[in-house]
């Protein structure tokens, strides 16, 4: 019986250090995180540009046999008190079951796709979504979403102190407004990646046709 090993890739050229930081990542130790791209926020943010990009990276994701993560936010009839108070604060946290809640029907997910709701900003919060990744031996994260300094932030943030290696893809993601998108991504590469790295679609695009059996 031939043993199966997964496919390994070249690193990415990313900001501010190739991608991911010891140059091994492969399609058994890596996740797609596809964060809040839920027909309310695409909407409100005019992130079609985005959810293209997401798009084409979770085609890739599929074929390269690379995990794919969707989480979306919202609030239930108990009024998750994350989900309260990011309503208070002017934040979209669509009912759930709700048409804006759902996630883009663009976005075809695989059948084993972990799929996640939240309250908050925090994909981790209360999903189990930690123990689920540790349980498939994911240690690399390919992280997409809306907006960025929200629900894209939060959760590379803890996932980063989590110990995951995280990677922002740009255009793949979209702020409030491009200031604050553009400040986000600053934050994360500070100090030499402090919360990770950052690439474009076609720099993670080029590097997931490059695997190496």
């Amino acid at each position: 019986m031939t043993e199966h090993h997964p496919s390994t890739f070249r690193s990415i050229a990313a900001n501010p250090y190739a991608w991911p930081f010891d140059g091994v990542w492969s399609a058994g130790d890596t996740a797609l995180l596809l964060l809040g791209f839920q027909n309310g926020m695409i909407a409100e943010l005019s992130a079609g540009a985005e959810l293209e990009a997401a798009a084409s990276l979770l085609d890739a994701a599929k074929s390269a046999g690379v995990a794919v993560v969707a989480a979306r936010r919202g609030a239930d009839g108990a009024q998750d008190p994350l989900a309260a108070r990011r309503r208070l604060l002017g934040d979209r946290v669509p009912d759930r079951h709700s048409r804006e809640w759902q996630i883009s029907d663009r976005l075809a997910l695989p059948a084993d796709a972990i799929v996640v709701d939240f309250g908050g900003d925090n994909a981790f919060i209360r999903t189990g979504l930690e123990d689920e990744l540790l349980r498939r031996g994911i240690r690399n994260l390919i992280v997409t979403g809306l907006p960025t300094e929200g629900i894209v932030h939060a959760t590379q943030r803890a996932a980063n102190d989590m110990g995951f290696e995280c990677l922002a893809v740009a255009d793949a993601c979209k702020g409030t407004s491009d200031p604050r998108h553009t400040a986000q991504l600053r934050i994360t590469t500070f100090g030499n990646g402090l919360f990770g790295a950052v690439a474009t679609t076609a720099d993670v695009l080029a590097a997931l046709k490059t695997s190496q059996e």
